[in-house]
C-alpha cells in the first residue's frame, strides 16, 4: 500500500504548473476583453462621414468632412500645449459643435494678430473622437450663450448633444496600448504553453538552473530516492538529504546537489505583508563553477535553520556572509578554473 505521506517531487511540480496556468489565463481573458471593449478598429480605420450633422453618438472615431462652420471665439489647450478651436454649424434648427486643431484653421494675413483663426471654414476634413459634453465644452457653451444673449439651457436644447473633438483623438496612445495588450497576450500564451508542457512532463521543470534537462531528469530521480529513504532533515517545505538540497515551496521547486556547492549564505530584503513590513530572505548557493542559485522568500529563522543544516552535512561548504568568506569562495572558483584550463587538451596544429 502506497504511503499517503510520501513526498513526490513530480506531483509537487505538477501542482506548481497548474497554479502557474491561472495567471496567464486571467491575463488572456482580460486582454482579449479589452480588444473588444476598446474600439481599436474604428480608431485605426475611422468612419468616413460627410457633414458634421451626419455624425452619430454611436460613432467612436470619425474622419469627417465639414460643410460651412463658424468660429465660436473660444479655444482650448490640452495638457501637451496643443491648441484647438471650437466651431459650430446650424442646420434645421440644430447646432453642432466641433473642436478642431488650430493649425488646420489658422488665418493668414499680415494685418491679423498672431494665432488668429478663420471666422468661417468650408469643406475641412479632420479626424476626431465623438464625445459627450465635458467640462471645457460646458464652460464654452456658457460663455458662448452669453455672447448670444441667450441661456445655457436654450443653447443646449438645440445642440446635438455631442462634440466632434480632435482634442480627444489620440491614435498614438491607443496604438501604444494595443501593442502592450498584444505583447501581454503573447507573453501569457508562452507562459501558459510552457506550464502545460511542464505539467504533462514534470521532468522539463528547471529544478536546477545550471544543469541541462537531461541532468535535471537524473537529479529528480536521485533526489526522489533519497526522500523515499526518509533520511533527511525537514524545515517546512525544505528537505536536506545526504546529497541534496530540495526545496518544494508552493511557488517553485529547487534541487541542488550539495557536492557542487562551495558557499551558502542568506541576504535579506524588505518585503510587504498585509499591512506590515517584514524582512524576507533569499538563500544564495554558489557552486564550484561560479554559478549562483537563489532560493527566495524565506523567513529569518527558516533561512538560519537551513544554513545550519547544510553546515552539518559531510560536505565542506562555507556558510554565512563576510568579505573573508567571499575571498575564500573566489579562491576556490579560481582554482577550479585553473584546473579546468590545465586539463583541456591542447589543440593540434598542422605543420
Amino acid at each position: 500500500m502506497e504511503n499517503e505521506d510520501r513526498i513526490v517531487i513530480l506531483d509537487h511540480i505538477k501542482d506548481i504548473c497548474k497554479r502557474r496556468c491561472i495567471l496567464p489565463v486571467v491575463v488572456i481573458v482580460i486582454m482579449v476583453a479589452l480588444l473588444f471593449i476598446v474600439p481599436f478598429g474604428s480608431l485605426l480605420n475611422p468612419k468616413d462621414v460627410k457633414g458634421i450633422f451626419n455624425v452619430k453618438s454611436s460613432d467612436s472615431f470619425v474622419d469627417v468632412s465639414t460643410g460651412k462652420m463658424n468660429y465660436t471665439g473660444y479655444d482650448v489647450k490640452n495638457g501637451m500645449g496643443t491648441e484647438y478651436s471650437y466651431y459650430y454649424a446650424l442646420k434645421n434648427g440644430k447646432c453642432a459643435f466641433a473642436l478642431i486643431p488650430k493649425d488646420l484653421v489658422k488665418a493668414s494675413g499680415k494685418s491679423l494678430p498672431e494665432g488668429s483663426v478663420k471666422e468661417e471654414i468650408n469643406n475641412l476634413e479632420f479626424k476626431a473622437k465623438v464625445i459627450k459634453p465635458n467640462g471645457p465644452y460646458k464652460k464654452m457653451v456658457s460663455m458662448f450663450a452669453k455672447d448670444l444673449n441667450w441661456t445655457d439651457e436654450g443653447l443646449n436644447s438645440i445642440s446635438t448633444g455631442l462634440v466632434v473633438s480632435s482634442a480627444n483623438y489620440h491614435p498614438y496612445r491607443y496604438i501604444f496600448c494595443l501593442v502592450v495588450i498584444i505583447l501581454l497576450i503573447l507573453a501569457a500564451i508562452v507562459r501558459l504553453v510552457v506550464s502545460i508542457k511542464r505539467f504533462k512532463d514534470p521532468y522539463l521543470f528547471p529544478v536546477c538552473t545550471y544543469l541541462s534537462n537531461e541532468e535535471c531528469h537524473e537529479l529528480m530521480d536521485e533526489a526522489q530516492d533519497e526522500l523515499d529513504s526518509e533520511n533527511y532533515l525537514q524545515i517546512n517545505a525544505t528537505y536536506i538529504t545526504e546529497n541534496y538540497y530540495i526545496d518544494l515551496d508552493t511557488s517553485g521547486a529547487f534541487i541542488i546537489p550539495l557536492k557542487d556547492v562551495i558557499w551558502v549564505f542568506r541576504l535579506g530584503r524588505r518585503g510587504f505583508d498585509i499591512g506590515k513590513h517584514s524582512l524576507t530572505y533569499t538563500i544564495n548557493f554558489i557552486t564550484r563553477d561560479g554559478e549562483v542559485v537563489k532560493v527566495p522568500r524565506k523567513s529569518s529563522d527558516e533561512a538560519m535553520a537551513i544554513i545550519k543544516s547544510i553546515k552539518a552535512t559531510e560536505y565542506e561548504i562555507i556558510t554565512g556572509h563576510s568579505d573573508e568568506k567571499m575571498r575564500m569562495a573566489a579562491a576556490i572558483i579560481r582554482g577550479r578554473e585553473e584546473e579546468n584550463a590545465e586539463t583541456q587538451p591542447e589543440e593540434k596544429t598542422e605543420e
